[in-house]
């Protein structure tokens, strides 16, 4: 009789969820399939990553990143009856081993490890997340069905069945003076930065040179600026460490050149 009273005892603590269950900072309501998988795809999402849903409700987001992109799936969610579904869903599914849910307030929540973000949270909870966002790892992808960042625009946006989706990428903090190296072609490159959007400037020998159509995507950059001939060339490249390093290639066809850039400490 004490062994079963004890299995009992869980279910009546923890009833069954509920489509509209309150929580705290929201209400439970689950995302479709569809818009899952197109989440995570929009996110680019692969075995290699770990896919943090923050108010994962029954947990059908890691373990949707578990069973069909092999990721590593985390749920962390308040509610212990929503808990409990989920790491019963997990077993059923079979990614046990591929997913992790813990109950706790989304705001305590360690997300350092993430990868890929999912959120389906209120407006106020997002606004309340922004800076947290920002400060994970450049490159970090933030995929959110129904809501938006605000003044943080995304980078992608996807509807599946009349329902919105948005996908953000972290920027890196590129902003700054650079100083540019490419053979016979250096010059001075000035980045300013609001989120992901970029504003940029160049000089050589001490002219004004015109620097356009400068792109943030993570830590991948791109912009186009003349050669001393009057020739526009593309540069594409990345930030590693503190240093940007990438490709330039002329608009006529030429010969790719290596280029590379360090922060000017002047």
């Amino acid at each position: 009789m004490i062994r079963i009273a004890a299995m009992i005892l869980p279910l009546l603590l923890a009833p069954a969820p509920e489509f509209g269950q309150p929580s705290k900072d929201s209400v439970w309501v689950p995302t479709p399939e569809r818009m899952i998988r197109r989440m995570l795809q929009m996110a680019d999402t692969t075995k290699h990553d770990v896919v943090i849903d923050l108010g994962s409700g029954d947990g059908r987001i890691p373990i949707y990143a578990a069973k069909h992109f092999g990721a590593l799936g985390i749920g962390v969610e308040l509610e212990e009856n929503l808990v409990r579904v989920s790491r019963e869903a997990a077993q059923r599914e079979g990614v046990a081993n591929r997913t992790k849910f813990i109950q706790q307030d989304l705001f305590d929540a360690d997300i350092s490890a993430a990868t890929v973000l999912a959120l389906y949270i209120s407006p106020g909870v997002m606004e309340r997340l922004k800076p947290r966002l920002l400060n994970l790892k450049s490159g970090t992808r933030i995929a959110s069905h129904h809501f938006d960042l605000g003044d943080w625009e995304p980078d992608e946006k996807i509807e599946v069945e009349d329902r919105k989706g948005y996908l953000w990428v972290v920027p890196a903090a590129v902003e700054g003076k650079w100083r540019v190296r490419v053979a016979g072609q250096d010059f001075e490159l000035g980045l300013e930065r609001r989120y992901q959007k970029l504003t940029a400037s160049g000089e050589r020998d001490g002219k004004m040179l015109h620097v356009r159509g400068a792109r943030l995507r993570g830590t991948e950059i791109q912009f186009s600026a003349f050669d001393r001939d009057g020739e526009s060339r593309n540069y594409t490249g990345r930030l590693e460490g503190d240093r940007l390093v990438g490709q330039s290639g002329g608009w006529n066809g030429g010969k790719p050149l290596a280029w590379s850039a360090v922060r000017d400490r002047r």
